[in-house]
């Protein structure tokens, strides 16, 4: 009798602070588990909807494509147009888009000069090369030794003289200075082709 009894006086005491051990236990996890979930979940990006995500991609689309199609279709239509008119810088395409590149100009700009000038090289004086009327004036006229010669200097001289300017923008501005003496026919008629590389010749 008095070994249970002896038992039973050492469960008492000994158990509230075993409950209490096991309580504080149990709390203190609890707890930090769920502040390590609270702070996983605070430092995660805020949720981005797909209408977000779409909408953002459209926009880039929107933006770029231009710039893809104008890259495409620009060497296209050069050589269309040069073509349909039967030109001799036909064969000097591919020249004509890359000085127009290397010196930051429009090659649709080089075309319809040339157009304007001398009916796209038909008409340039014989063996000077010189479809753009370049340093054409009443004390001579500047002859190149071939068309790509004649490709490079006029490209770099319009991107020089003009487009670093402003005057490139509008040909009514370019021609003040291009061709002073004209009464405006000279611009109506760079305006002219410039709308029929952009909206079609044929």
């Amino acid at each position: 009798m008095t070994k249970k009894l002896l038992l039973c006086l050492l469960f008492f005491s000994v158990s509230p602070a075993l409950l209490g051990f096991i309580l504080y236990f149990n709390v203190f996890s609890s707890s930090t588990a769920e502040r390590k979930v609270l702070g996983e979940a605070t430092s995660l990006p805020p949720p981005t909807s797909a209408s977000q995500v779409y909408g953002s991609f459209e926009e880039q689309k929107a933006a770029v494509a231009p710039t893809i199609e104008a890259a495409v279709a620009t060497p296209i239509i050069i050589e269309n147009y040069l073509r349909y008119y039967h030109s001799p810088l036909l064969p000097y395409t591919n020249k004509i888009l890359e000085e127009a590149e290397k010196n930051g100009l429009k090659p649709q700009l080089l075309v319809a000069i040339a157009q304007q000038e001398s009916n796209l090289g038909k008409k340039s004086p014989e063996g000077c090369y010189n479809a753009w009327g370049w340093a054409i004036h009443e004390r001579g006229t500047l002859c190149f030794s071939n068309w790509e010669e004649a490709i490079e200097v006029v490209a770099r001289g319009i991107a020089v003289g003009y487009c670093q300017k402003g005057l490139c923008d509008d040909p009514c501005e370019m021609m003040k200075k291009y061709t002073p003496k004209s009464n405006g026919s000279w611009c109506a008629g760079v305006n002219q082709f410039l709308k029929e590389m952009e909206t079609g010749f044929r």
